[in-house]
């Protein structure tokens, strides 16, 4: 960076990166004047300018309380990049990983309450239109707990579309294109087939699996990529006793190989996982998230 201040923004910290970009933490001045954190992502230089203009053109289409929003977007010292909003409470890997330290359990009641809340966010993601109303048929593509992120009021929001592609094949990476965290790849994934709504389906049924199991469906210690892939075609599933039946069957569903057998959309899984919790007394709601991850994050950190 030629300097702290990038534009009109001033640089913190760096907070993360990925293949195509860098995110830091910034300070901006909004419209009444205040200062106020926010989330800039740099596009690192030599990446596909295009491909980083779609992701911000994409998150100028949308608006919800479970995506991550877009502030601005524009370009300085050469570099694009997208301004968005800042969550303090990190992301779901930092939280998972801060349990494993601690050696606590995931809480069912919030790893359940976590994917609902992506899955809401997805229901709205998947059904998103163009300005003019023609529906996009969007597929996340890469929904894993690094890009679930906590607000300080507790919210949970999907972000990065970054490798978002369409159904319809007319945007995102083409046929035989495996974008995504390969611990997160469906089945249909693997294969470089044309993804649809059950492709996240099957992401966020490896995230429950993950936080309410306790350990990854498909990704051993020490396993190749390839045997990963296989694994996860496969799908054969080893649910320990000490889930609770209907959870375990949930789960086994939406991880399904094939995706006849699979939730047909995140509405549906989200359905099923919000009657589970409604019969088991699981509730949960964003004072609760509130305290659960400063209990956690307060301790490590």
């Amino acid at each position: 960076m030629p300097s702290r201040r990038f534009g009109k923004y001033v640089i913190r910290s760096r907070v993360g990166a990925g293949g195509m970009a860098e995110v830091f933490l910034a300070d901006a001045i909004d419209v009444d004047g205040n200062q106020v954190e926010v989330a800039l992502k740099l596009m690192k230089k030599g990446m596909n300018a295009e491909a980083f203009h779609d992701e911000a053109d994409l998150m100028g289409l949308l608006d919800h309380p479970n995506l991550v929003g877009r502030y601005e977007v524009g370009e300085a010292f050469g570099r694009p990049f997208i301004s968005m909003e800042y969550l303090i409470g990190g992301d779901l890997r930092q939280v998972m990983d801060a349990h494993r330290r601690l050696m606590r359990d995931f809480p069912v009641a919030m790893g359940v309450h976590v994917c609902i809340e992506v899955l809401k966010g997805l229901a709205y993601f998947h059904r998103a239109k163009t300005k003019s109303g023609a529906e996009m048929h969007l597929v996340h593509s890469d929904v894993n707990p690094s890009n679930v992120f906590f607000s300080g009021d507790g919210e949970v929001k999907l972000g990065d579309f970054g490798v978002a592609t369409s159904s319809r094949g007319n945007i995102g990476p083409g046929e035989g294109v495996a974008a995504g965290k390969l611990s997160y790849l469906s089945p249909e994934q693997t294969r470089g087939e044309t993804l649809g709504p059950q492709s996240d389906v099957f992401a966020v049924g490896v995230m429950l699996h993950e936080m309410v199991v306790g350990f990854h469906p498909f990704q051993k210690e020490g396993a190749s990529q390839d045997q990963v892939m296989a694994a996860i075609r496969a799908g054969k599933l080893q649910i320990p006793d000490y889930v609770d039946k209907p959870l375990a069957a949930i789960i086994a569903r939406a991880l399904a190989p094939d995706t006849k057998n699979r939730y047909a959309t995140s509405g549906q899984l989200a359905g099923a996982l919000t009657a589970f919790s409604m019969d088991e007394g699981l509730q949960q709601g964003p004072v609760k998230v509130q305290e659960w991850l400063h209990s956690v994050l307060e301790i490590v950190g």
